[in-house]
């Protein structure tokens, strides 16, 4: 029995500390879309963020303001990892995700707005709908980002052209580019 894991097939909702806020993020781990359940690599990348933050590249001066668009978002933990740093987060996932997707980044917004001593710490964050490789979808954002995050994204052979070609068409000459991936 592993008493402490996040996850189980019965976990409906997860609580994270992400910088410093108790967060909520509802799932569906029985569901048959893979973006409904919180993955191990979206936490990974908001301790990165966590650890990284006092100084450098992720520190809330230097991203204040930066756009950021999350590809296959899912509950949206790693968007909220880089708003929390000051940034303009776009969360995308496919049309089947966004409910649950939009409901954690509402109820999370709300609870981050309640407690948060300067409003203009936390910059924004929202979602959109966006299949890979969908030109419409991709123009819809406006690209392109300062920053294209993705956790946990590349989980099928087929999908990894789709991917190349959307981060490339949301991609500007100063972008970069986080995917994690466990091995």
């Amino acid at each position: 029995m592993e008493a402490d894991r996040l996850n189980s097939p019965h976990t409906s909702a997860i609580f994270i500390d992400v910088l410093g806020h108790q967060l909520q993020f509802c799932q569906d781990p029985n569901s048959k879309h893979l973006g409904t359940t919180v993955w191990d690599a979206s936490m990974v990348l908001v301790k990165f963020l966590e650890r990284n933050c006092r100084k450098g590249r992720f520190s809330p001066s230097k991203l204040k303001g930066k756009r950021v668009i999350e590809l296959g978002a899912g509950c949206g933990v790693a968007g909220f990892g880089m708003a929390l740093l000051g940034c303009d987060v776009v969360s995308t996932d496919q049309t089947e995700v966004l409910p649950l997707l939009m409901r954690n980044v509402e109820r999370n917004t709300s609870r981050i707005m309640q407690t948060i001593s300067d409003p203009d710490s936390f910059g924004s964050i929202q979602a959109a709908e966006l299949d890979w490789g969908n030109e419409t979808h991709i123009k819809a954002v406006s690209p392109p980002f300062d920053y294209i995050i993705g956790t946990d994204v590349v989980y099928a052979e087929h999908l990894l052209e789709p991917l190349l070609q959307t981060i490339i068409a949301l991609s500007g000459p100063k972008t970069t580019i986080l995917v994690l991936y466990p091995l």
